[in-house]
């Protein structure tokens, strides 16, 4: 037997495993040695655009866009990129500033949880912290349409910004192709219709739509194109390793500097595989607040499983809701009840009314339909523990192995993965088992 350490929020389970067990880690690439003089180096020769000192200059106002609490970007001092941002801004004049949350559709953050992800640097005079609120009408502005969309709204404080910025940090992202740069505008502030739209049930079924790919990519050109209409004089984009630390700083033009990142960030985020595996073992990153979030990485972890193999999915659930939204759950129901293939068919067929958060659904169905059953897939997660039976489709591992008074959540999401493993490895004792000891930072590749 051999070990390997999985996240599990800011610690890591360690989990026993068959030495003919495969681990499949991305490049190894450091961090930046310094990273607040590479984030100031960043704003004042930037990517395709004049320094952000020199666009500030005359402004009286901006508006700067930060992810919201399911993106890990390091916006917090000492290090983090928001404080370089806002002191350039304010020693060249601009008084008001307006930093504004894009939640999308998701809850709005909380004070407390705003003061821990953008530190101090937020909360001081004329900074002023929005909830960005997709369905708000009075936040909301129309701006136009497109082919695909009938009805483009845009967060009007943003709208009403002299200086437009757009932060965000860079990851695959397994419906756009990746993450950061327009998508900071779209959908992170846009209204209710433009989320929709973008994660509509054509777009998701279209097979352009996932992980590293920008081009023919139908839900990063709609983005993209939306973010354009709304307007977008400059971003600051980050990459980051597995311990959070900054890799790279991408600032200036909205798709130049975005490619930059992204072109940087390709070299460590594949991996090639030579064979599929019965057994596939991740963990669900920072992003996987709640069961809504972890199908990022079960989708990438499907993509090394064979037909019918099995899905691990170790995951930390720290939102308020372990689970999602109402809408979600009611959505997890149908897709129980009809199955992946008709549940799909349903959301694709015209009569079909939308639904907020099917497409989450709808990724799900995709990743059950390569298991070929439900309970294929293993979720474990400690918060999970008096689920009853039935409420999501797959296997429950904390329904199984029940906490012990005298151990911590530590050991016991240890515990979940390793009664898993055991269980599948003695139904399958020749089992071939792969380890994605990175979550949904890293996308295997197998393309025979």
């Amino acid at each position: 037997m051999k070990t390997v350490l999985l996240q599990y929020g800011k610690e890591y389970a360690k989990v026993n495993v068959p030495d003919r067990t495969d681990v499949l880690s991305g490049k190894e690439i450091k961090p930046l040695a310094e990273p607040v003089r590479e984030i100031y180096r960043s704003l004042n020769v930037p990517t395709g655009s004049a320094p952000l000192q020199q666009l500030a200059r005359g402004r009286k106002n901006a508006a700067v866009v930060v992810s919201d609490i399911t993106r890990p970007v390091p916006y917090k001092e000492p290090d983090g990129i928001l404080k370089p941002i806002i002191d350039t801004l304010k020693q060249n004049g601009v008084g008001d500033i307006k930093i504004i949350v894009a939640c999308g559709t998701h809850r709005a953050m909380t004070k407390l949880e705003l003061r821990e992800m953008l530190g101090d640097c937020a909360f001081q005079e004329g900074i002023e912290i929005i909830n960005h609120q997709a369905t708000d009408e009075s936040m909301l502005r129309f701006i136009g349409r497109t082919e695909r969309t009938d009805y483009v709204t845009v967060n009007r404080y943003y709208l009403d910004a002299e200086l437009k910025i757009a932060t965000g940090l860079v990851e695959p992202h397994f419906m756009a192709g990746f993450s950061g740069g327009r998508k900071a505008i779209c959908p992170g502030i846009c209204g209710q219709s433009v989320t929709y739209s973008l994660h509509s049930a054509s777009i998701l079924n279209e097979e352009g739509t996932k992980s590293l790919a920008l081009e023919g990519n139908p839900c990063n050109e709609e983005a993209l194109r939306i973010a354009k209409m709304a307007g977008v004089d400059f971003i600051v984009n980050v990459t980051i390793d597995n311990h959070k630390q900054i890799t790279g700083i991408f600032s200036g033009d909205l798709e130049k500097a975005h490619l930059a990142a992204v072109k940087h960030l390709r070299s460590f985020v594949s991996a090639e595989l030579n064979k599929l595996y019965d057994i596939v073992v991740t963990q669900a990153g920072d992003v996987g607040i709640n069961h809504y979030q972890c199908a990022k990485a079960a989708f990438e972890a499907v993509r090394a499983v064979k037909d019918g193999g099995s899905i691990i999915v170790l995951a930390k659930l720290t939102d308020l809701d372990p689970l999602g939204s109402q809408n979600y759950k009611e959505m997890l129901r149908l897709l129980i009840r009809l199955g992946p293939s008709a549940f799909c068919q349903k959301l694709l067929s015209k009569d079909w009314g939308f639904v907020h958060d099917q497409w989450q659904t709808q990724m799900w169905a995709k990743i059950f339909t390569k298991l070929g059953n439900f309970k294929k897939m293993y979720l474990c997660a400690p918060r999970l523990t008096d689920l009853p039976e039935g409420v999501i489709p797959e296997s429950n591992a904390a329904g199984e192995i029940k906490p012990a008074a005298d151990k911590d959540e530590i050991t016991y999401a240890s515990e979940m993965v390793q009664h898993t493993i055991e269980k599948l490895c003695a139904a399958n004792p020749k089992a071939e088992i792969l380890v994605l000891p990175e979550g949904p930072y890293l996308v295997p590749n197998y393309d025979r």
